[in-house]
């Protein structure tokens, strides 16, 4: 369960946007407003608001070429854990289960598009989506809703993105509120290079406890342009995906579905993320990628070697990301879900749920003050 403010932990994730409600008109007055739209549409490309959204798109519309069902991670090959199952109806996502959502699923809603995901004490809802001509979210709010010992506690954010061109996500903007007073503000950039993302850099402000801190977080990944095509996967080497959506809780439904851009157009060959200070990172060597007949990823290995401080440590290696592609389990997560305990895969403890940026910004600086886990 999420750990509430006072239990040295605040909050998750929301997002607050107002949204212009326009009365009806005669029809060339609707037609100006259409038109408007449509010049706001391909504005949103580069950062503007877009329209707003009415249903999923396809997920071919982003370049995933196969849509995937399940993924699973885990140390050496004896080891798997299910983190992600996705459910579709005629190309387009319908559904998403992370390993961490006490296996409720999120549901995405058409009419106008939105997304929910309930526990048995905390929501999350995404909203007010707005959406560029190429269907990828330029705006959406985010609220997070948890009632404890009677009290509502709530987060909410207001997250605008930026695409360049090629349909490639290059900035990610955020305000963040909670109902404690407590608030942030920040930039996630997104670097892409012959349509690879080489590098992701956050700079924060936060204001919590009457105090402001900022905060900056950073990835840089290396490519061989020879190696590994990236038919449309976005999880290289740990249960966190690579790309956009920093702000949302969520954030691999939301890349599967082809909600936030398009992937890359290789698999990476390395990648170094710092947290905290410029000498303490990890460092993750792709060692090897499978693919399946039909050219979809079927598996990625890799290893890393962490630095603490310029301490650095043995290169420890054998993690993998596998890659399954089967949709006729029918939106049956508990059918699915059963699988996660069979053959090994219960040795887990069920984590809690995602976290906040700002409960994250305070798990990362204490691990600062500790040897570093191991893993990210």
């Amino acid at each position: 369960m999420k750990m509430k403010k006072n239990c040295l932990c605040p909050g998750y994730s929301g997002i607050r946007q107002r949204v212009k409600f326009y009365a009806l008109g005669v029809c060339c007055l609707l037609a100006v407003c259409l038109a408007s739209c449509s010049d706001d549409d391909e504005e949103g490309g580069a950062g503007g608001q877009g329209n707003v959204a009415n249903e999923m798109p396809t997920v071919s519309n982003a370049g995933i070429e196969h849509p995937v069902a399940s993924i699973y991670h885990g140390y050496n090959a004896v080891s798997s854990n299910m983190i992600y199952a996705f459910s579709y109806r005629d190309g387009r996502m319908t559904s998403a289960l992370e390993y961490n959502d006490y296996y409720a699923p999120l549901t995405f809603y058409s009419g106008p598009l939105s997304a929910k995901w309930v526990g048995e004490d905390e929501t999350v809802e995404y909203k007010n989506i707005h959406v560029n001509s190429a269907g990828f979210i330029t705006s959406c709010d985010i609220v997070y809703t948890e009632v404890y010992e009677e009290e509502v506690y709530t987060e909410e954010y207001n997250v605008t993105l930026a695409y360049d061109s090629e349909g490639h996500a290059v900035s990610e903007n955020f305000r963040y509120t909670d109902s404690d007073g407590e608030g942030g503000q920040g930039t996630v950039t997104y670097t892409w290079e012959n349509g690879n993302l080489v590098n992701v850099s956050s700079t924060e402000v936060w204001n919590y406890g009457g105090e402001e801190e900022s905060w900056r977080y950073e990835e840089e990944y290396i490519y061989d342009e020879d190696l590994y095509p990236n038919p449309g996967v976005w999880n290289f080497y740990e249960v966190t995906a690579t790309g956009p959506g920093y702000c949302f809780d969520n954030a691999e439904a939301f890349l599967y579905a082809g909600l936030l851009g398009r992937h890359t157009e290789n698999i990476p060959i390395g990648y170094k993320e710092s947290q905290y200070d410029d000498d303490t990172f990890y460092t993750y060597t792709t060692e090897s990628v499978s693919y399946n007949e039909d050219g979809s990823v079927r598996n990625i290995s890799s290893g890393y070697v962490s630095t603490y401080h310029g301490s650095t440590s043995n290169y420890r290696s054998g993690i993998h990301i596998d890659y399954d592609y089967d949709t006729n389990w029918n939106d049956n997560y508990e059918t699915l879900t059963q699988n996660y305990y069979a053959v090994g895969r219960s040795n887990v403890d069920k984590p809690a749920r995602k976290m906040s940026l700002l409960r994250k910004n305070n798990e990362k600086k204490s691990r600062g003050n500790e040897n570093p886990k191991t893993v990210k």
